[in-house]
């Protein structure tokens, strides 16, 4: 079945097809700021049909895609051969290099940057052995072969880290710094990234992704590599764009954390670990400024970090309990309307295809090819392949909200329980109402006193009343939100 979104705040008035005083603001904001969107597994010209026909006109900045590197062919396809390299060639299943940097310029020309997913600390597995169920075949989605250690024309035995620290020289003790960095993540062959040779190939892979207009790098696994390497990866390659680093801090900032800010963004995972706890198991009432949600982690300084609801990891539930995701219906869209709408980092959206287990990879037809999103009737979403969260007019809305609002929180309210609103000072207003009941109030604003549109109702205004003591009367259904902003007006 289609995935239904549930109809948002009936609110005090209703004035149908009424002109808004001028277009909404949908633009994104200045470049580095914007909202990024996860097009998790999508095809390459899928990515490109999505930015000219909705990313775009939508106010979405940026894209990031999987990474577009040949990778190893893993039995039963799942998500994570995508991060296992075999060389730096661009046959996936997701396209080859001409529609790859076709994609780059379509994106481009609709005001939408790439952010490619760029593995660099390690290549395929090494020691090629049965994991559990899983038989490892040597093979790459672009023909190459390769066995441990050797990857023929790039690398090595003697290109890797063997870190010795170990039986098997995997990490063991996620807190000890020589073992993330030199000892193999999960049995993936670790790349030395302190040896010149490996830094210049890496280097000029990044050049090549340059050379094809992309602008923003996620660098996975970047707790993996010490940062004085990526700085030497990055400078080598002239990086000039948007970088962020996949850092996983376990909610404490450590004085080694200092050395990635300096090169670019952290994933900022304390926020998605904070944000589902708070939800499943507080209240929404733990969001209050300087209440349990501020004080139970430490987070990535503000200007350096990546927030975001969930992701392809912790929508599966590594690195513990599950972050919330689509699979939590209203709930997630109620998180994502509060976290694109809270000043605090840049933001990325996920869009993910449906799953049922860990393993399960993209959609895909009997000869393994993915399928495509597009097909004859439009986009293929919510009908049991790909999901496309960031069309879910609840969060499509909230990513035009944040694009037309800034300034700090003010006029904060509570029930003390799970109904929550806040504004962005006299640039737009949010509540959130996350019971199970009808929530009928007023409530403060510093807005201008006139008729905004909810920006998370798809279709036509609902209109929003703001008198002139700058309250507004709202009644909302239970599970839902408004958000109402200065720049989405109806005319006098």
């Amino acid at each position: 079945m289609k995935h239904s979104i549930l109809l948002l705040a009936a609110l005090t008035a209703w004035l149908g097809c009424a002109s808004p005083e001028s277009m909404p603001t949908t633009e994104a904001p200045a470049e580095h700021d914007g909202v990024i969107v996860h097009l998790f597994e999508w095809r390459w010209d899928d990515v490109a049909r999505e930015c000219e026909e909705y990313l775009g006109p939508h106010g979405f900045a940026a894209v990031q895609v999987t990474p577009p590197t040949e990778n190893h062919v893993v039995a039963g396809r799942p998500w994570w051969e995508s991060y296992q390299p075999v060389s730096y060639g661009f046959e996936t299943r997701r396209g080859d290099r001409a529609s790859f940097e076709t994609m780059v310029a379509r994106c481009d020309a609709a005001g939408v940057d790439i952010v490619v997913d760029v593995v660099l600390n390690h290549m395929a597995d090494a020691d090629l052995e049965h994991e559990g169920d899983v038989e490892f075949t040597g093979r790459g989605t672009g023909g190459s072969s390769f066995g441990p250690w050797d990857y023929p024309g790039i690398y090595t035995y003697d290109d890797f880290h063997h870190c010795g620290l170990t039986d098997n020289n995997h990490i063991w003790d996620w807190d000890d710094r020589a073992q993330v960095t030199e000892c193999e993540l999960l049995g993936l062959s670790d790349l030395d990234t302190s040896s010149p040779k490996v830094r210049s190939t890496l280097a000029t892979y990044l050049g090549d992704l340059a050379s094809m207009g992309v602008t923003g790098l996620r660098l996975d696994a970047a707790r993996h590599i010490k940062a004085e390497d990526i700085d030497a990866i990055l400078t080598e390659a002239g990086a000039e764009g948007y970088v962020v680093q996949e850092v996983l801090t376990g909610g404490r900032i450590e004085p080694w954390l200092d050395d990635y800010l300096a090169l670019g963004n952290i994933t900022d995972f304390a926020w998605t670990e904070a944000i589902g706890e708070a939800l499943r198991h507080r209240s929404w009432a733990d969001l209050e400024p300087g209440g349990w949600f501020w004080t139970s982690r430490q987070y990535v300084p503000d200007a350096r970090s990546l927030v975001f609801v969930d992701n392809h990891d912790r929508q599966r539930g590594h690195g513990g309990e599950a972050a919330i995701n689509y699979k939590d219906g209203a709930l997630y869209e109620l998180a994502q309307v509060f976290t694109l709408a809270w000043p605090q980092g840049r933001k990325r959206v996920m869009s993910s295809y449906a799953f049922d287990s860990d393993f399960q990879g993209p959609p895909m037809d009997a000869d393994e090819a993915v399928l495509p999103v597009f097909g004859a009737d439009g986009p293929d979403c919510g009908n049991g392949n790909w999901v496309c969260e960031h069309r879910w007019p609840a969060i499509s809305g909230a990513v035009a909200f944040h694009n037309a609002v800034d300034g700090p929180v003010t006029d904060w309210w509570t029930d003390g329980e799970n109904a929550i609103a806040f504004g962005r000072g006299e640039s737009g207003f949010v509540i959130i109402n996350g019971t199970d009941a009808v929530l009928d109030g007023s409530w403060q604003t510093s807005l201008a006193e006139g008729t905004y549109c909810n920006r998370l109702q798809d279709g036509e205004c609902t209109a929003v009343e703001v008198d002139g003591q700058g309250r507004v009367a709202a009644r909302l259904p239970a599970m839902t939100a408004v958000a109402i902003d200065s720049a989405f007006k109806q005319s006098p």
